[in-house]
């Protein structure tokens, strides 16, 4: 997963530590490289800004010397335009470096926010299990203003301000080699605490970062879980909770801003020794008239103008710790690598909808060195099948058998680690993702609808439907009646996860969803899981319609789903322990039989339909 640590390993003879902070920052200033244009433009008026402070001490120099001491009245007209123009042309200089460095920094952020957010949507669905959405959304708001502030501001801040130290040291030395001496002997020893605080406010600024997205995931399971906290009274639980985390984050940050407000006052009470020891020597060379007042205030002043700079320069460190902590935050999603990805030569799928498993295996659990695979927990284990084109496959068995992870295995969100899996004779590993996902659609038994209006919801697999072709869709999963009852009918905007619907309601979108994507290929898991049993029958009638002529895959919930079925495939701890149609499994009197005679009570309902129900 790491690639920065493969990149930086190649560098010899620099800590690890330094050659990391290296690597993170060049893969940092590659995102300059489409603005080099507008940040060099950026570079010059912060060279012209930072390098015009070396002037400034000269120019008071003149006043004091040629206009009060030599009462050269044609210069005192002339200064106040030059230092007029020279305000401007600062000003000017000023505002574009501001500016333009913005700009750019705001379009890098764009860009790195684009680049996240297109990764995440390639990787796999373990990822998401092992990471938490709401940390990934705390990378993608706040980390990437941290990397904004490592390129803009410590640029800007290392660039402009070092050249006005540059710029200053020069203009003091001129002035007055002994007093320049004497007043930047203390600047060396300043580095120390800039690097001590500097290494500290990282470890806390990448702690804090990680409580941010603790602490949003915890809102965020709180606000989804709401009625689940309610019902079960934890309200105290869940505030305690997050006061714990929050507290937490608050101390952090606390301790954080200690360590980046403390290094500029140790720098200003270094300064201040200088200053004085400046002041004290140079005051008395003037009483003495070995210097000209001139030269010592415009001395003085080279010194003041000095401490900004420097003292910026100063907290540029933290700036760029907490930038670095960032960003390998951000990279670290980057370089995981989707475990599954198109091939580098992909194969068309050719025109047959046959589905075919050979001697499948699956596990969650990567199969360790050494270890047979028969030792290991299988959640599917040698699973050969042959769905044919066009026909209705059932697969039943009880929660934990194996069902919905062979049907995962289709539209490849996980890969087997043994076997194959062919569609029309092609291997699907072989194929595009976005080939094989179009012939594809699928209705879970965990129904989510996006914060959008109802037509959108349903147009979200075919998104050039037309709206007579969505609302076609939804009278055909008995959907439009409840959709027209709403606010605003198909323009609804349905909330977050679609919660303002009942759980049958938010089915029947889903099924009219994959209705209007018209696919060739059909999984329904357990898709009318949550329909009472009039909306069930009604929805199962478009459901027949839809399944004609195409090549389906049907999770059973009742067994009314599974009596019409061409084939229904038995699995039990994740292997095939039976196929047949519904009545030659009866007849067998063998597991499908147990399953329906022994664990479930059949109940015939006034239409004659056996409902009984299969998890």
């Amino acid at each position: 997963m790491d690639e920065v640590g493969s990149t930086i390993g190649a560098s010899k003879g620099a800590p690890p530590d330094i050659t990391r902070k290296l690597g993170l920052y060049s893969r940092v200033l590659a995102y300059l490289k489409p603005y080099k244009v507008q940040f060099s433009f950026a570079l010059l008026c912060m060279i012209f800004y930072g390098a015009s402070d070396g002037a400034v001490p000269f120019l008071v120099k003149s006043v004091l010397d040629g206009v009060f001491t030599e009462k050269d009245a044609s210069l005192l007209k002339l200064l106040p335009i030059a230092l007029v123009l020279f305000a401007i042309i600062r000003a000017i200089t000023d505002f574009g470096q501001q500016y333009l460095m913005a700009r750019v920094g705001h379009w890098i952020v764009r860009d790195i926010r684009n680049d996240f957010n297109s990764h995440v949507l390639k990787l796999s669905p373990d990822f998401f299990i092992a990471n938490s959405g709401a940390q990934l959304v705390s990378g993608i708001t706040s980390d990437v203003v941290l990397i904004r502030g490592l390129l803009t501001d410590t640029v800007a801040a290392v660039l402009r301000d070092a050249i006005r130290v540059v710029a200053l040291l020069i203009s003091a030395f001129y002035l007055d080699p002994t007093l320049a001496l004497i007043a930047f002997v203390v600047f060396p020893i300043g580095i120390w605490p800039v690097y001590r605080f500097g290494r500290k406010l990282r470890k806390l600024s990448m702690k804090g970062q990680h409580a941010i997205g603790s602490l949003s995931a915890m809102m965020s399971e709180s606000m989804v879980g709401n009625r689940v906290v309610k019902i079960f009274g934890r309200e105290d639980f869940e505030r305690r909770r997050f006061e714990r985390e929050n507290q937490d984050l608050t101390n952090t940050f606390i301790r954080s801003e200690k360590v980046r407000a403390i290094s500029g006052p140790i720098n200003e009470v270094l300064a201040s020794f200088a200053i004085s020891g400046v002041i004290l020597y140079g005051g008395y060379s003037v009483l003495s008239g070995v210097r000209s007042q001139g030269d010592f205030i415009a001395f003085l002043i080279s010194v003041f103008l000095l401490y900004d700079p420097f003292k910026k320069l100063s907290r540029v460190n933290g700036t760029i710790q907490q930038g670095l902590a960032g960003a390998q935050r951000i990279f670290d999603v980057l370089d995981t690598k989707p475990r599954i990805q198109d091939p580098l030569v992909p194969q068309r799928l050719g025109d047959s909808n046959k589905i075919e498993f050979e001697e499948v295996f699956f596990s969650y659990r990567p199969i360790d060195s050494g270890t047979s695979r028969s030792d290991e927990p299988q959640a599917l284990a040698d699973i050969t099948l042959s769905i044919e084109e066009g026909s209705k496959v059932a697969l039943v068995g009880f929660s934990g058998a194996g069902k919905s992870t062979l049907v995962d295995l289709i539209p490849r969100y996980m890969d087997p680690q043994q076997g194959v899996i062919r569609i029309g004779g092609v291997d699907i590993s072989s194929v595009r993702l976005a080939d094989l996902r179009a012939r594809i659609a699928m209705v879970g038994q965990h129904t989510f609808l996006f914060n959008d209006t109802v037509s959108n919801n349903i147009a979200y697999g075919n998104p050039a439907a037309t709206q007579e072709e969505i609302v076609k869709a939804a009278q055909a999963a008995y959907a439009d009646t409840f959709i027209r009852a709403l606010p605003q009918g198909y323009d609804t905007k349905l909330g977050e996860g679609g919660l303002t619907l009942s759980g049958g309601e938010r089915q029947r979108l889903a099924i009219a969803r994959a209705l209007l994507k018209n696919a060739p290929i059909l999984i329904l898991d357990e898709a009318t899981a949550s329909l009472d049993n009039r909306s069930e029958r009604e929805v199962q009638s478009a459901l027949e319609s839809l399944e004609k002529g195409r090549t389906s895959i049907v999770i059973a919930h009742r067994l009314s789903t599974v009596r019409d079925a061409d084939c229904v495939v038995v699995l039990s701890d994740g292997r095939i322990v039976e196929m047949g149609t519904h009545d030659e499994l009866l007849k067998r009197n063998g597991a499908y039989a147990k399953l329906h005679a022994l664990q479930f009570a059949p109940k015939e309902n006034e239409s004659g339909l056996d409902e009984t129900i299969i998890n």
